[in-house]
């Protein structure tokens, strides 16, 4: 079923507010070999990125703590 135009719009808007795309440059080899690993272990490889910023943000906050 698809997204109404409203909906979509809504959507767009409140992503261009609050969401940002991070990115890193590769070599296309190493990019072919992550791509691999992400397919073999069942995950895309936006998935396994995002899982690794999120595990860093939460190391960050643990060390951000601890010095206060």
């Amino acid at each position: 079923m698809a997204v109404p135009k409203a909906k979509r719009a809504a959507n767009d808007k409140w992503d261009k507010e609050n969401m940002i795309t991070l990115g890193c440059k590769l070599y296309r080899h190493e990019a072919d070999i992550f791509k691999e690993y992400a397919k073999k272990n069942g995950k895309r490889v936006n998935t396994i990125l995002k899982e690794y910023v999120i595990q860093c943000i939460e190391t960050e906050m643990k060390a951000r703590e601890q010095q206060q």
